[in-house]
């Protein structure tokens, strides 16, 4: 009986998640394959110095990847062009030029203009000099919402086709909730340690989830995470040679660490590339969230990494993305309020 209670609390908890009311209940899904973009743009402006400023920034590299792969794909269309079985593509940019409507550049963000999850882009102007220079100053911000939106839509395909023996796992172990997808099914259960994996022969994707005890913030450097990572994997990430292991490769581009806000609160995403150590040669790219447990004054790290040689590897990393993101501590799925920063107990 516990047994059943226990698991419709989970569920319970994740259809809270998944099932908040819309206004967009009546609108169509998106359409169209995820990271491509629809391109509205006139040719003059096109051709224009803006226009190969945005081509740039939304066919410039997707960090930390061993090999180069664009942020996105892109396929550009005339605004006369562009009708109604168009509007439900998920990602749009629509770029107008006009010095009789616009007297100073606009980016625009917006969610679900025509369609359920879409995200658009509308970037209003005067002259294609002052939209050269308002580009130059916001393709960050433009690679970000979109790469956001698609990252959403796939925690909410997960947490409809989720992997509800992993989330178990998780939830004893741990006591946190995770979006894991049912091709996630392979399981090495460790000591404050869980690996769970697709075990794919071709682009195989692996989901790491880790705790220690909190003590101070000397443990959240970029130098403790990463160190600590490393030694977690040692004991935990062998590879098919003995003594070999899963590692973090400082040696070409070494991994970066940023502070960012998740849930309200303090996080670090750390993203690389791992390879093998003393053993076959293998590598790929990873990305991690670092998390303070106040309630169980521990420190949680969720990692995602992929293998797949001779395939591209932005998506199953950025699919790995929605996974590590999707992390829900202890108080927040008992909505117990905390001080979730980086104070020393």
């Amino acid at each position: 009986m516990k047994k059943t209670v226990f698991f419709v609390l989970i569920i319970t908890v994740l259809l809270n998640i998944s099932c908040k009311p819309s206004s967009n209940t009546f609108k169509p899904n998106v359409s169209g394959a995820a990271f491509e973009v629809l391109w509205i743009i006139e040719d003059s402006v096109y051709k224009s110095a803006a226009g190969e400023t945005l081509f740039n920034i939304l066919q410039s590299p997707v960090e930390h990847l061993p090999q180069a792969e664009p942020q996105f794909q892109i396929s550009r269309l005339k605004p006369a062009l562009f009708d109604n079985l168009l509007k439900t593509t998920r990602n749009i940019i629509i770029v107008d030029v006009n010095n009789q409507e616009y007297t100073t550049p606009k980016i625009h963000l917006t969610n679900s203009i025509w369609a359920n999850t879409q995200a658009v882009v509308t970037i209003t102007a005067p002259d294609t000099e002052s939209l050269d220079i308002a580009l130059q100053k916001s393709g960050q911000k433009i690679i970000d919402f979109i790469v956001k939106a698609e990252r959403e839509r796939m925690k909410s395909y997960y947490l409809s086709n989720m992997n509800k023996e992993a989330l178990t796992m998780v939830y004893k172990k741990f006591g946190c909730n995770i979006a894991i997808p049912t091709s996630m099914n392979k399981y090495i259960d460790g000591e404050n340690f869980l690996w769970i994996t697709n075990g794919s022969s071709t682009i195989r994707q692996d989901f790491i989830i880790y705790s220690v005890p909190y003590y101070s913030t000397e443990q959240l450097t970029y130098e403790a995470i990463l160190s600590r990572r490393d030694s977690v994997f040692k004991i935990n990430v062998p590879g098919g040679v003995k003594g070999s292991y899963v590692g973090t490769e400082y040696r070409h581009e070494p991994p970066e660490t940023k502070i960012i806000n998740l849930n309200s609160a303090w996080a670090a995403e750390t993203r690389g590339l791992w390879r093998m150590i003393d053993g076959e040669i293998m590598g790929g790219p990873f990305v991690s969230i670092t998390r303070i447990d106040e309630l169980n004054k521990k420190i949680i790290t969720v990692e995602g990494f992929v293998f797949a040689p001779g395939y591209n590897k932005r998506n199953p990393l950025r699919q790995m993305d929605a996974m590590v993101y999707s992390i829900l501590l202890p108080h927040e799925i008992n909505q117990v309020t905390v001080n979730a920063s980086k104070k020393t107990e």
